[in-house]
Protein backbone atom coordinates (compact mmCIF):
# COMPACT_ATOMS: atom_id res chain seq x y z
CA UNK A 1 0.00 0.00 0.00
CA UNK A 2 1.07 3.24 -1.04
CA UNK A 3 1.85 6.44 1.29
CA UNK A 4 2.65 4.59 4.60
CA UNK A 5 5.22 7.00 5.83
CA UNK A 6 2.83 9.89 4.62
CA UNK A 7 -0.55 8.15 7.18
CA UNK A 8 2.38 7.40 9.91
CA UNK A 9 3.13 11.41 9.72
CA UNK A 10 -0.08 12.42 10.03
CA UNK A 11 -1.18 10.18 13.06
CA UNK A 12 2.04 10.98 14.81
CA UNK A 13 0.89 14.72 14.12
CA UNK A 14 -2.53 14.30 15.72
CA UNK A 15 -0.74 12.81 18.71
CA UNK A 16 1.73 15.04 19.45
CA UNK A 17 -1.24 17.90 18.57
CA UNK A 18 1.31 19.01 15.93
CA UNK A 19 0.84 22.34 14.58
CA UNK A 20 1.59 20.99 10.83
CA UNK A 21 1.80 18.27 8.94
CA UNK A 22 4.70 18.43 6.16
CA UNK A 23 4.55 15.53 3.28
CA UNK A 24 7.69 15.81 0.92
CA UNK A 25 7.14 14.36 -1.86
CA UNK A 26 8.65 14.05 -6.32
CA UNK A 27 6.00 17.47 -7.13
CA UNK A 28 5.74 20.98 -6.15
CA UNK A 29 2.53 20.53 -4.54
CA UNK A 30 -1.64 19.31 -5.60
CA UNK A 31 -1.87 20.66 -9.46
CA UNK A 32 -5.08 22.38 -10.67
CA UNK A 33 -4.88 18.92 -13.18
CA UNK A 34 -3.20 16.07 -14.77
CA UNK A 35 0.27 18.09 -15.98
CA UNK A 36 0.31 15.01 -18.69
CA UNK A 37 -3.02 16.46 -20.11
CA UNK A 38 -2.65 20.04 -19.22
CA UNK A 39 0.82 21.23 -20.12
CA UNK A 40 -0.74 24.48 -17.97
CA UNK A 41 -1.67 23.18 -14.62
CA UNK A 42 -0.72 25.02 -11.85
CA UNK A 43 0.30 24.38 -8.32
CA UNK A 44 -2.55 25.40 -5.78
CA UNK A 45 -1.53 27.57 -3.15
CA UNK A 46 -3.99 25.68 -1.01
CA UNK A 47 -7.01 23.36 -0.69
CA UNK A 48 -9.39 22.15 2.14
CA UNK A 49 -9.37 18.51 3.34
CA UNK A 50 -12.64 17.77 1.04
CA UNK A 51 -11.13 19.27 -2.04
CA UNK A 52 -8.53 17.15 -1.67
CA UNK A 53 -10.43 13.99 -0.72
CA UNK A 54 -11.90 14.37 -3.96
CA UNK A 55 -9.12 15.06 -6.25
CA UNK A 56 -7.11 11.94 -4.40
CA UNK A 57 -10.02 9.87 -5.24
CA UNK A 58 -9.89 11.45 -8.74
CA UNK A 59 -6.70 10.16 -9.15
CA UNK A 60 -4.41 13.07 -8.18
CA UNK A 61 -1.82 10.62 -6.41
CA UNK A 62 0.62 13.52 -4.56
CA UNK A 63 -1.47 12.38 -1.07
CA UNK A 64 -3.54 8.98 -0.65
CA UNK A 65 -7.04 10.31 0.95
CA UNK A 66 -6.63 7.58 4.15
CA UNK A 67 -3.46 9.96 4.93
CA UNK A 68 -5.46 13.16 5.62
CA UNK A 69 -7.89 11.29 8.30
CA UNK A 70 -5.82 11.85 11.29
CA UNK A 71 -4.89 15.45 10.54
CA UNK A 72 -8.50 16.17 9.82
CA UNK A 73 -9.85 15.00 13.14
CA UNK A 74 -7.49 17.22 14.70
CA UNK A 75 -7.74 20.25 12.48
CA UNK A 76 -4.25 20.16 11.63
CA UNK A 77 -2.68 22.11 8.52
CA UNK A 78 -0.87 19.38 5.89
CA UNK A 79 1.73 21.10 3.98
CA UNK A 80 2.93 19.22 0.76
CA UNK A 81 6.46 19.88 -0.17
CA UNK A 82 8.89 19.44 -3.02
CA UNK A 83 12.18 17.34 -1.63
CA UNK A 84 14.13 18.54 -5.17
CA UNK A 85 12.69 21.96 -4.25
CA UNK A 86 12.58 22.78 -0.70
CA UNK A 87 12.11 26.73 -1.47
CA UNK A 88 8.94 26.42 -3.15
CA UNK A 89 5.91 27.38 -1.07
CA UNK A 90 3.61 24.19 -1.67
CA UNK A 91 0.18 23.27 -1.08
CA UNK A 92 -1.62 23.84 1.95
CA UNK A 93 -4.37 21.57 3.03
CA UNK A 94 -6.98 22.40 5.70
CA UNK A 95 -10.29 23.32 6.45
CA UNK A 96 -10.45 25.97 3.94
CA UNK A 97 -9.40 27.25 0.86
CA UNK A 98 -9.50 30.56 -1.14
CA UNK A 99 -12.10 28.55 -3.22
CA UNK A 100 -14.62 29.19 -0.21
CA UNK A 101 -14.01 32.65 0.13
CA UNK A 102 -13.43 33.86 -4.06
CA UNK A 103 -16.00 33.12 -5.87
CA UNK A 104 -14.21 33.67 -9.15
CA UNK A 105 -12.13 30.81 -8.32
CA UNK A 106 -14.82 28.54 -7.12
CA UNK A 107 -13.44 25.52 -8.62
CA UNK A 108 -9.98 24.73 -7.43
CA UNK A 109 -8.59 21.60 -10.03
CA UNK A 110 -10.21 19.36 -12.17
CA UNK A 111 -9.24 15.35 -13.14
CA UNK A 112 -10.15 12.76 -15.17
CA UNK A 113 -10.93 8.50 -14.51
CA UNK A 114 -9.82 6.62 -17.40
CA UNK A 115 -11.28 3.24 -18.39
CA UNK A 116 -14.97 3.37 -17.61
CA UNK A 117 -17.96 1.85 -18.76
CA UNK A 118 -21.34 3.37 -18.32
CA UNK A 119 -23.89 0.50 -17.58
CA UNK A 120 -27.23 1.65 -18.62
CA UNK A 121 -30.57 0.26 -18.11
CA UNK A 122 -34.21 1.74 -19.45
CA UNK A 123 -37.38 1.18 -20.19
CA UNK A 124 -41.44 2.30 -19.30
CA UNK A 125 -41.45 -0.79 -16.71
CA UNK A 126 -39.30 1.17 -14.13
CA UNK A 127 -41.42 4.30 -13.65
CA UNK A 128 -42.68 4.27 -10.42
CA UNK A 129 -41.41 0.80 -9.75
CA UNK A 130 -39.79 0.24 -6.15
CA UNK A 131 -36.47 -2.10 -6.01
CA UNK A 132 -35.35 -1.61 -9.23
CA UNK A 133 -32.29 0.23 -8.37
CA UNK A 134 -32.16 -2.40 -5.62
CA UNK A 135 -31.59 -5.30 -7.74
CA UNK A 136 -29.55 -3.08 -9.96
CA UNK A 137 -27.51 -2.73 -7.47
CA UNK A 138 -27.89 -6.05 -5.76
CA UNK A 139 -26.68 -7.79 -8.77
CA UNK A 140 -23.38 -5.69 -9.32
CA UNK A 141 -22.21 -6.29 -5.40
CA UNK A 142 -22.79 -9.85 -5.94
CA UNK A 143 -20.00 -9.41 -8.26
CA UNK A 144 -18.47 -8.05 -6.36
CA UNK A 145 -18.54 -4.65 -8.74
CA UNK A 146 -17.81 -1.27 -7.37
CA UNK A 147 -20.59 1.35 -8.73
CA UNK A 148 -18.42 5.11 -9.72
CA UNK A 149 -21.27 7.25 -10.41
CA UNK A 150 -24.94 7.18 -10.54
CA UNK A 151 -26.99 9.15 -13.20
CA UNK A 152 -31.05 8.78 -13.21
CA UNK A 153 -33.45 11.20 -14.70
CA UNK A 154 -36.42 12.02 -12.86
CA UNK A 155 -38.80 10.23 -15.13
CA UNK A 156 -37.47 6.89 -13.58
CA UNK A 157 -37.36 5.75 -17.08
CA UNK A 158 -33.77 5.03 -17.37
CA UNK A 159 -30.69 4.79 -14.57
CA UNK A 160 -27.33 4.76 -15.77
CA UNK A 161 -23.69 3.60 -13.78
CA UNK A 162 -20.38 3.77 -14.36
CA UNK A 163 -18.20 0.89 -13.53
CA UNK A 164 -14.66 0.37 -14.32
CA UNK A 165 -14.18 -0.95 -18.10
CA UNK A 166 -12.73 -4.11 -17.24
CA UNK A 167 -15.92 -5.26 -15.85
CA UNK A 168 -18.33 -4.23 -18.16
CA UNK A 169 -18.50 -7.44 -20.29
CA UNK A 170 -19.54 -9.36 -16.71
CA UNK A 171 -21.60 -7.08 -15.34
CA UNK A 172 -23.34 -6.59 -18.85
CA UNK A 173 -24.54 -10.56 -18.56
CA UNK A 174 -24.96 -10.61 -14.81
CA UNK A 175 -27.58 -7.19 -14.95
CA UNK A 176 -29.34 -9.16 -18.23
CA UNK A 177 -29.62 -12.24 -16.03
CA UNK A 178 -31.18 -10.29 -12.61
CA UNK A 179 -33.70 -8.73 -15.24
CA UNK A 180 -34.28 -11.20 -17.50
CA UNK A 181 -38.25 -11.58 -16.58
CA UNK A 182 -38.41 -7.90 -17.58
CA UNK A 183 -36.72 -8.34 -20.57
CA UNK A 184 -38.85 -10.77 -22.04
CA UNK A 185 -42.25 -9.22 -21.13
CA UNK A 186 -40.54 -6.00 -22.81
CA UNK A 187 -40.95 -3.77 -18.86
CA UNK A 188 -37.20 -3.12 -19.57
CA UNK A 189 -36.31 -2.35 -23.50
CA UNK A 190 -32.51 -2.56 -23.44
CA UNK A 191 -29.74 -2.74 -21.09
CA UNK A 192 -26.58 -1.55 -22.61
CA UNK A 193 -22.77 -0.77 -22.06
CA UNK A 194 -20.83 2.20 -23.64
CA UNK A 195 -16.90 1.66 -23.23
CA UNK A 196 -14.66 3.00 -23.10
CA UNK A 197 -15.83 6.22 -21.45
CA UNK A 198 -13.99 8.49 -19.00
CA UNK A 199 -15.57 10.58 -16.09
CA UNK A 200 -14.70 14.38 -15.89
CA UNK A 201 -15.09 16.12 -12.50
CA UNK A 202 -14.64 19.55 -11.55
CA UNK A 203 -13.84 19.92 -7.85
CA UNK A 204 -14.09 23.13 -5.29
CA UNK A 205 -15.77 24.03 -2.16
CA UNK A 206 -16.91 27.53 -3.80
CA UNK A 207 -19.61 25.90 -6.51
CA UNK A 208 -21.57 25.26 -3.25
CA UNK A 209 -24.35 28.37 -4.21
CA UNK A 210 -22.48 29.90 -6.96
CA UNK A 211 -24.91 30.28 -9.99
CA UNK A 212 -23.63 29.60 -13.45
CA UNK A 213 -20.75 26.87 -12.60
CA UNK A 214 -22.36 23.90 -13.98
CA UNK A 215 -23.44 26.34 -16.96
CA UNK A 216 -20.03 27.23 -17.65
CA UNK A 217 -18.90 23.94 -17.38
CA UNK A 218 -20.97 22.29 -19.82
CA UNK A 219 -20.88 25.15 -22.01
CA UNK A 220 -17.30 24.51 -22.36
CA UNK A 221 -17.20 21.12 -23.37
CA UNK A 222 -20.20 21.98 -25.81
CA UNK A 223 -18.47 24.54 -27.41
CA UNK A 224 -15.40 22.24 -28.06
CA UNK A 225 -17.83 19.27 -29.58
CA UNK A 226 -17.64 17.19 -26.83
CA UNK A 227 -20.59 14.77 -26.18
CA UNK A 228 -21.88 14.10 -22.47
CA UNK A 229 -23.44 10.97 -21.91
CA UNK A 230 -24.49 10.74 -18.03
CA UNK A 231 -23.67 14.04 -15.60
CA UNK A 232 -23.90 13.53 -11.94
CA UNK A 233 -23.82 15.94 -8.80
CA UNK A 234 -23.54 15.62 -4.99
CA UNK A 235 -26.46 18.10 -2.99
CA UNK A 236 -22.80 19.40 -1.58
CA UNK A 237 -22.35 20.97 -5.01
CA UNK A 238 -18.68 20.03 -4.38
CA UNK A 239 -18.26 18.32 -7.27
CA UNK A 240 -19.93 18.19 -10.73
CA UNK A 241 -19.27 14.48 -12.79
CA UNK A 242 -19.86 13.95 -16.19
CA UNK A 243 -19.16 10.66 -18.67
CA UNK A 244 -17.68 11.39 -21.84
CA UNK A 245 -15.92 9.29 -24.41
CA UNK A 246 -12.35 8.08 -23.28
CA UNK A 247 -10.96 9.71 -26.81
CA UNK A 248 -12.13 13.05 -25.73
CA UNK A 249 -10.35 12.45 -22.12
CA UNK A 250 -7.51 14.69 -22.95
CA UNK A 251 -9.70 17.42 -24.54
CA UNK A 252 -12.24 18.10 -22.69
CA UNK A 253 -9.91 18.44 -19.53
CA UNK A 254 -7.74 20.90 -20.82
CA UNK A 255 -11.36 22.69 -22.02
CA UNK A 256 -12.57 22.98 -18.84
CA UNK A 257 -9.58 24.00 -17.11
CA UNK A 258 -9.47 26.55 -19.69
CA UNK A 259 -12.26 28.09 -19.36
CA UNK A 260 -12.11 28.36 -15.54
CA UNK A 261 -8.52 28.71 -14.43
CA UNK A 262 -6.99 30.67 -17.52
CA UNK A 263 -6.34 34.31 -18.01
CA UNK A 264 -9.69 36.45 -17.94
CA UNK A 265 -8.94 36.38 -21.89
CA UNK A 266 -7.05 34.22 -23.56
CA UNK A 267 -7.17 34.01 -27.82
CA UNK A 268 -6.10 30.52 -30.00
CA UNK A 269 -5.29 32.33 -33.28
CA UNK A 270 -4.78 31.03 -36.85
CA UNK A 271 -2.87 33.08 -38.96
CA UNK A 272 -3.08 32.81 -43.16
CA UNK A 273 -0.34 34.51 -45.13
CA UNK A 274 3.18 34.76 -44.19
CA UNK A 275 4.35 37.68 -46.26
CA UNK A 276 5.50 41.29 -44.97
CA UNK A 277 2.05 41.91 -42.88
CA UNK A 278 1.79 38.43 -41.44
CA UNK A 279 5.32 38.32 -40.20
CA UNK A 280 5.53 42.10 -39.03
CA UNK A 281 1.82 40.84 -37.10
CA UNK A 282 3.43 37.77 -35.46
CA UNK A 283 6.28 39.89 -34.43
CA UNK A 284 3.79 42.62 -32.47
CA UNK A 285 2.24 39.78 -30.98
CA UNK A 286 5.31 37.99 -29.54
CA UNK A 287 6.48 41.46 -28.95
CA UNK A 288 3.55 42.56 -26.84
CA UNK A 289 2.59 39.28 -25.45
CA UNK A 290 4.66 40.05 -21.66
CA UNK A 291 2.64 43.24 -21.90
CA UNK A 292 -0.84 41.82 -22.48
CA UNK A 293 -0.55 39.39 -19.93
CA UNK A 294 0.62 41.84 -17.31
CA UNK A 295 -1.73 44.77 -17.99
CA UNK A 296 -4.48 43.81 -19.52
CA UNK A 297 -4.73 40.08 -18.25
CA UNK A 298 -4.91 38.66 -21.88
CA UNK A 299 -2.98 36.49 -23.68
CA UNK A 300 -2.63 35.45 -27.83
CA UNK A 301 -1.65 32.22 -28.66
CA UNK A 302 -0.52 31.76 -32.40
CA UNK A 303 -1.81 27.38 -33.09
CA UNK A 304 -1.50 27.41 -36.76
CA UNK A 305 0.03 29.04 -39.89
CA UNK A 306 -0.15 28.83 -43.01
CA UNK A 307 0.63 30.47 -46.85
CA UNK A 308 0.19 29.25 -50.31
CA UNK A 309 1.10 25.84 -50.19
CA UNK A 310 2.09 24.75 -46.77
CA UNK A 311 0.97 24.96 -42.63
CA UNK A 312 1.71 24.28 -39.63
CA UNK A 313 -0.81 22.71 -37.22
CA UNK A 314 -0.21 23.27 -33.16
CA UNK A 315 -2.18 21.78 -30.09
CA UNK A 316 0.46 24.14 -28.04
CA UNK A 317 1.25 27.79 -28.47
CA UNK A 318 3.91 28.19 -31.43
CA UNK A 319 7.26 29.58 -30.38
CA UNK A 320 6.91 32.62 -31.95
CA UNK A 321 10.75 33.49 -31.31
CA UNK A 322 11.53 30.18 -33.95
CA UNK A 323 8.16 29.93 -35.98
CA UNK A 324 10.25 30.53 -39.35
CA UNK A 325 12.22 27.27 -38.30
CA UNK A 326 10.07 25.52 -37.38
CA UNK A 327 7.66 26.28 -40.08
CA UNK A 328 10.48 25.46 -42.50
CA UNK A 329 10.78 21.92 -40.80
CA UNK A 330 7.49 20.71 -39.77
CA UNK A 331 4.72 22.15 -42.05
CA UNK A 332 2.54 19.67 -43.85
CA UNK A 333 1.00 20.60 -47.30
CA UNK A 334 -1.97 23.71 -46.70
CA UNK A 335 -5.46 21.84 -46.60
CA UNK A 336 -7.90 24.99 -45.62
CA UNK A 337 -11.00 22.27 -44.23
CA UNK A 338 -8.33 20.94 -42.05
CA UNK A 339 -6.35 24.51 -40.76
CA UNK A 340 -9.97 25.72 -39.88
CA UNK A 341 -11.18 22.33 -38.36
CA UNK A 342 -8.10 22.58 -36.20
CA UNK A 343 -8.62 25.98 -34.66
CA UNK A 344 -12.47 25.29 -34.18
CA UNK A 345 -11.27 22.00 -32.22
CA UNK A 346 -8.85 24.16 -30.00
CA UNK A 347 -10.08 23.74 -26.64
CA UNK A 348 -9.12 27.92 -25.57
CA UNK A 349 -13.01 29.02 -25.73
CA UNK A 350 -11.91 32.45 -28.08
CA UNK A 351 -10.69 31.89 -31.20
CA UNK A 352 -9.54 34.25 -34.05
CA UNK A 353 -8.89 33.33 -37.98
CA UNK A 354 -7.38 35.82 -39.80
Amino acid sequence: KRDGSDYSASIFGKLLNAKAVNIWTDVDGVLSADPRKVPDAKVLEEVSFNEAMELAYFGAKVLHPKTMIPAVEAGIPIFIKNTFNPNFKGTKIFTSSIATSNRSRCVCGFATVDDIALLNLEGSGMIGVPGVAQRLFESLHRMNISVILISQASSEYSISIAIEAKYSEKALNGVRDAFFRELQSKYISSIECVSPCCIVAAVGDGMSKTAGVAGKFFSALGTAGINILAIAQGCSERNISCVINSEDSSRALRTVHSAFLRSNLTICIGLIGLGEVGEAVIELIHSKTEMMRTRYNCELQIRALADERKMILSDEPIDLSTWEDTFMSESTEVNLNKFSSHLQACHIPFRLLT
